[in-house]
């Protein structure tokens, strides 16, 4: 996909800032984002998310965040107001979608700051597929013949579900931050999307692990879909997750060296191979 960058000046606002900032026109080819730079925090007025946030600094120094216009998810029928990228570069930003109330920032952007709390503190990191090793035929054959799953689904679920296991009791604990905007979001996008009929294997394996954070941190998951219709492969991420992830939890966050193996003997046993895979950072 093509993208291209403009800057734009913008004149004062006073729902945002007392001065010009800058505006970032991403446009793609078939739609745009617009990035206001810099959100500074302190304009939410709440103590606790910046003793998190500088809780954050000291393990990683430079963190941004950008509010983000015309955002939506990975997948358009799902909602996914906020996300963080660049950590495989060590050098996070956090993006959150404009519609979101004050509130809501403050609940998002917490969210994100604990991924990367469990990431840079604890050593949780997230998965991502090894690029295959030149001049090896075999390898490079193998790697294409699976492009067509949805990686970036499967794998994003994968890191995601084991830190939200700890994350949600995590910010309620050490911080008072109650996280209902990702509880109303699990329970929204997973309703539409298990019953999207035309998910690859990949995405069948994630929406299983989906359903598996869904019964931790919701109940029983037969409140949202119609489980006689989901498919084998659904079902299979979903038991395996219990085998490896049921124990996380914000009691018992994992050392990285058991967080990891957990991830890879899930792959395994879904037929992956688990050299196949490389941790970030």
């Amino acid at each position: 996909m093509e993208v291209y960058q403009k800057n734009v000046c913008v004149k004062k606002d006073e729902r945002f800032l007392p001065e010009r900032f800058c505006l970032k026109l991403i446009l793609t080819k078939d739609t745009f984002m617009l990035v206001r730079n810099g959100f500074d925090i302190a304009c939410l007025e709440s103590g606790v998310l910046q003793r998190l946030f500088h809780e954050m600094t000291s393990y990683v120094q430079v963190i941004r965040i950008e509010v983000m216009a015309g955002a939506r998810g990975h997948r358009s029928c799902e909602e996914h107001p906020a996300a963080t990228i660049g950590l495989t570069l060590q050098k996070p930003v956090i993006q959150i979608a404009d519609w979101l109330n004050e509130g809501q920032r403050i609940e998002a952007i917490a969210h994100e700051l604990a991924h990367l709390l469990l990431v840079y503190r604890y050593g949780l990191g997230v998965i991502g597929r090894r690029i295959p090793r030149y001049g090896d035929s075999e390898d490079v054959f193998r790697f294409f013949m699976t492009m067509r799953g949805d990686w970036v689904y499967l794998l994003g679920q994968i890191s995601n579900t084991a830190h939200h296991l700890i994350l949600l009791d995590y910010l309620k604990q050490e911080y008072g931050i109650e996280d209902n905007l990702h509880i109303y979001l699990l329970h929204q996008n997973f309703c539409v999307a298990a019953n999207d009929k035309s998910r690859d294997k990949e995405s069948q394996y994630g929406m299983g692990l989906v359903a598996f954070e869904y019964e931790r941190l919701i109940g029983k998951i037969d409140r949202g879909i119609n489980v006689d219709h989901q498919s084998e492969f659904f079902w299979e991420a979903y038991h395996l997750a219990q085998k490896h992830f049921g124990k996380c939890n914000s009691r018992f966050i994992p050392a990285p060296r058991v967080y990891k193996e957990g991830i890879l003997s899930f792959l395994e046993d879904l037929g992956y191979r688990r050299q196949d895979f490389v941790f970030f950072p």
